[in-house]
Order: structure tokens, then C-alpha cells, then sequence
């Protein structure tokens, strides 16, 4: 009976430990809730098999059944106390990996397509169309400050928060705007290393003594590494930079940001969940349904879940230059900056069917979609915000990312909307697609 009650608790802990190693070092996982459903099953299996042998039955059914309620709870208080994701995250391989927020999105006014010059016919036509957008949860757009087109697919609603990934980026630079607006820095050009005294002294961040935000904010960085979910620690400690390309090439690094936001929670000595809380979404009247934390700072350059209208309101605090309501939030001319193109050649900017990419600003990407200027803050599996400024549009678009894409598919359903929303009639990727 003793060897029954060390092995249920040996393989508790050992679970718990796993549980502990991939949500902490692999959270970019597509379904970041998975691990413990899979080693609850893994343990109410070893359950089965050890019931096959009579002894003690009725005592290992209860010990299986405790281990594996033990498993749940403890790792959900970890996702609760080290804010790993979202408790109510959907399950996973469910339609949606999403949840419900308990707030109400911003409410817009709203306006129809045809009051707003567009063709309803089209608009309804495109309606239909896009049902066949598998990956699809959530469309919004916003002209001239009214919602004039809102579509939500398998199951989700306005309330639906998704993880919108990159999208995060630009808001890591909006907060960096908004930093030194504040006077916590005092320009984009301070230097980072200063901040992480901690890491300066370092060896192998010699290097990094003259990288600046604003490399950090165009991906500029030097760094010669790969993309992927590093921390602070990381990338002070373990990537290398070229101080040959810093300044001068283009390579997209999302360390980059993870350092914006140990910047802006060491200036101004709150977090940068805190910060944006206050400074940004409270005076836009939205809020971040989850923001994950990552070693002790606010993931800068993925992991947060907004819903498509609060994302909608976001956007439109850079198409009207900083304002909300009339009102100056973000300086005009940190828009202006944000939007600036600083790298007009890179083998990562690519041409795709309708428009071209063309630079990268201050963590938004520049299109050119028929000579007309399209600015976005683009997700990992197809998170957009697009501002579409001779137009004055937002559109969000938000996709269940963990599915397999048909990009050709849905990169044409884009630019039928592009055309729609630009007053285009000509014909288009999307038409030649669908004939």
C-alpha cells in the first residue's frame, strides 16, 4: 500500500514539473492549456492499468482521481498567480482558442455600409464569401469613427478575446511613445543597456552598449539570431548582436520588444501591464483581456487577448494622429514617426498578390497596396490591425491561429476586402480565385 501512495504522488510531481517546464519556456505553444488535459489523460490511463490487477482497487481509482484533480488545480493556480493565460482560455482543439471577456467592448456608433458610400450588394455578397474563411473569428471595420461592418464566425461574439500575438508590438510602441511623453525616458534614441544594470558589465553585452530603443522599436537591433519567445535574461544573455547591422539592417526579432518592456517597467517603476492600463487603455475606454507575463516583465512583443472592437479602437488612436475625441492621448508626432518607413530594403519584406510590404516604422509595417498607403500591426496567424488613412478606415481582422492555413485563400479574401473598402471595381486576386 506505502509503494501505491509514493507512486501516485511520484507521478503528480513529476507531471506538475512538466507542466511547470513547458508552460514557463514554451508558451508560444498553439494551445497553451493543453499540457495538463494531456497529462491528466496520461495519468487516469495509468489509473486503468493498474486497476486491471484486483489488489487494492478501489484505493488506486481514488488515488488516480486525486492525482489528477491535484494536477489541475495546482497548475491552474500557476496560471493564475504567474499569469500564464487566461483561465477561461476555450479547450483545446476546440473551434476557438478564445474566451469570453466579463467587460464590454467599446461601443462604438455604428453606421451602415451604404451610408458610409459603400455598395451593400458587395458588402453582402463579401458576407457570404468569407464563410468559406475557415480561420476566420472576427472581422471589424471602423470609417469615419463609426462600426460599419462586424462579422463573428464559428461560434464567437463580440466579447471573443483572441491572442493577437505581434499585434502586441505596436502597442509595446505606443507605450513607448507614451513613455517619453511622460518624461520616464527621454528620447528614443536613450540607450538600453542603462536600464539592466544587472546585465551591462556583462562580457558578451559589450556589443549591446550602443543599442538604443529606437533600434529596438524598427528591428534594428543587430541581433543575429532567430525569432522566437525569448525573455529579457535571453537576449542580454545569450543573443548576439552585429554592431555592424545595428542601425542599418532590418531583422525581425521579438526579443526586441520583450526589452522595450524591461525598459518601460524599469523608467517608470511599475509594470507594463500597469502602465498601459493607465496611460493608454483607460483614456481609449478599452481593455486587454489577458496579457501574459513572462519572467517577470509583460510579454512586449506577443501574449495579449483583446477583442476585435477594442483592437478597432487601438487602430484608430494612429489613424487620427494620436487624438481620441478630439483630444490629444499619443504625440502626433510619435504617430508620425511610428509610421515612418526606416528600412526600404529587406529580402524579409515580400510581394503578396494585391499590395507589396515596403518598410517597417516603429513596430508597424508600411504597404503599398495600388500606390495607396496601407499601415499594419500584424499577428502570428493573421492578426491585423489595417489603417487605411485616405480612406479613413480601421479594419481588424482576428484568426484562430493554431489551424493549418490556406494562405493563397485567405490572402485573396484580404485583398477583396481591400478592394471593397478602397472603392476598387477592378478585378482582383480574389475574383480570379474564385472563377
Amino acid at each position: 500500500m506505502k509503494n501505491l501512495y509514493i507512486t501516485f504522488l511520484f507521478l503528480t510531481v513529476l507531471c506538475i514539473g512538466v507542466s511547470y517546464k513547458i508552460k514557463d519556456d514554451y508558451f508560444y505553444l498553439p494551445y497553451p492549456n493543453a499540457i495538463e488535459y494531456v497529462l491528466v489523460l496520461l495519468i487516469l490511463l495509468f489509473t486503468a492499468v493498474v486497476l486491471i490487477w484486483k489488489k487494492h482497487r478501489r484505493m488506486k481509482l481514488f488515488l488516480g482521481l486525486a492525482s489528477a484533480a491535484t494536477l489541475l488545480i495546482v497548475v491552474n493556480s500557476m496560471n493564475y498567480f504567474l499569469e500564464w493565460h487566461p483561465l477561461s482560455l476555450s479547450l483545446p482543439f476546440t473551434n476557438s482558442q478564445s474566451f469570453e471577456v466579463s467587460h464590454e467592448p467599446y461601443e462604438w456608433q455604428t453606421a451602415t455600409p451604404e451610408s458610409a458610400g459603400y455598395n451593400q450588394e458587395e458588402i453582402e455578397q463579401y458576407l457570404k464569401e468569407i464563410e468559406g474563411w475557415e480561420r476566420l473569428r472576427g472581422l471589424v471595420v471602423i470609417k469615419d469613427g463609426k462600426l460599419v461592418l462586424e462579422r463573428y464566425q464559428k461560434g464567437t461574439t463580440r466579447f471573443s478575446a483572441f491572442n493577437v500575438h505581434s499585434v502586441t508590438k505596436s502597442i509595446t510602441s505606443a507605450l513607448t511613445g507614451l513613455s517619453i511623453q511622460e518624461g520616464y525616458l527621454e528620447s528614443e534614441n536613450e540607450y538600453v543597456m542603462p536600464f539592466f544594470p544587472e546585465y551591462q558589465k556583462r562580457e558578451q553585452n559589450l556589443q549591446k552598449e550602443k543599442l538604443t530603443v529606437a533600434h529596438l522599436l524598427s528591428m534594428r537591433g543587430g541581433f543575429t539570431g532567430w525569432d522566437g519567445p525569448q525573455n529579457v535574461e535571453q537576449v542580454l544573455l545569450k543573443e548576439e548582436v552585429s554592431e555592424k547591422k545595428m542601425g542599418q539592417e532590418f531583422n525581425y526579432f521579438t526579443g526586441s520588444q520583450m526589452l522595450l518592456s524591461g525598459v518601460i517597467t524599469k523608467a517608470s517603476k511599475t509594470t507594463t501591464k500597469e502602465f498601459a492600463q493607465e496611460k493608454l487603455f483607460k483614456p481609449l475606454g478599452i481593455q486587454c483581456g489577458f496579457w501574459r507575463k513572462v519572467d517577470g516583465y509583460y510579454a512586449g512583443g506577443d501574449e495579449t487577448y483583446f477583442t476585435a472592437r477594442d483592437l478597432a479602437r487601438f487602430g484608430e488612436l494612429y489613424l487620427n494622429k494620436g487624438k481620441v475625441n478630439g483630444v490629444p492621448l499619443l504625440d502626433s508626432s510619435w504617430v508620425d514617426k511610428s509610421l515612418t518607413n526606416y528600412t526600404s530594403e529587406s529580402k524579409a519584406f515580400r510581394t503578396l498578390d494585391c499590395y507589396e510590404e515596403i518598410g517597417y516604422g516603429y513596430s508597424w509595417w508600411l504597404l503599398n497596396y495600388n500606390d495607396k498607403p496601407v499601415y499594419t500591426a500584424r499577428g502570428k496567424g493573421g492578426q491585423y490591425i489595417l489603417l487605411l488613412p485616405e480612406e479613413k478606415v480601421v479594419a481588424v481582422i482576428l484568426q484562430e491561429w493554431n489551424l493549418q492555413k490556406d494562405f493563397g485563400k485567405e490572402n485573396a479574401y484580404l485583398c477583396k476586402l481591400l478592394s471593397l473598402l478602397t472603392k476598387e471595381n477592378k478585378k482582383t486576386a480574389y475574383n480570379t480565385a474564385q472563377e
